[in-house]
């Protein structure tokens, strides 16, 4: 019975060795881009706000291969880096941004200060329902917005 114990350990080793080869093929393989551009609400740039580009192409073992990217928006400008990179192929894009609403509140730090209630003011159908989308291609694209 000694006998068989070092091909029994040869076969797990070599099982182990063959286990993460298996796993990696499938790994999600997706290319990224850089991307600006601007956004307008209502004919003018939007302040301040957030800009998310979410993978909406190939799914692979039931995920989506790449991942989703925020930027912000300041002045009407946004900007995605190519080291942060937007998923090559078609994305959903929601935007998103907070006014005051003239309401103050006590801070739930506990510290008895009161703070403005803001609210989302861009409708749902830019960012919670959002209808946008952008098709991005490899090396650098520019995508506007125009929200009415």
């Amino acid at each position: 019975m000694d006998g068989m114990r070092p091909t029994s350990l040869c076969f797990f080793a070599l099982l182990l060795m063959l286990v993460p080869g298996c796993s990696g093929s499938s790994e999600l393989k997706f290319s990224t881009a850089s991307v600006g551009g601007s956004v307008s609400f209502r004919g003018k740039p939007l302040e301040t706000g957030k800009i998310r580009f979410i993978p909406d192409g190939e799914v692979i073992d039931g995920k989506v291969a790449g991942k989703a990217v925020f930027a912000d928006i300041k002045d009407g400008k946004y900007s995605v880096p190519a080291e942060q990179g937007v998923t090559v192929g078609k994305n959903r894009v929601e935007i998103k941004s907070y006014r005051g609403t003239g309401k103050k509140m006590v801070s739930s730090a506990g510290d008895g200060e009161k703070i403005e209630v803001e609210e989302q003011f861009i409708p749902a159908d830019y960012n919670s329902k959002s209808t946008l989308s952008a098709q991005i291609q490899e090396g650098e694209n520019t995508v506007d917005f125009e929200l009415k």
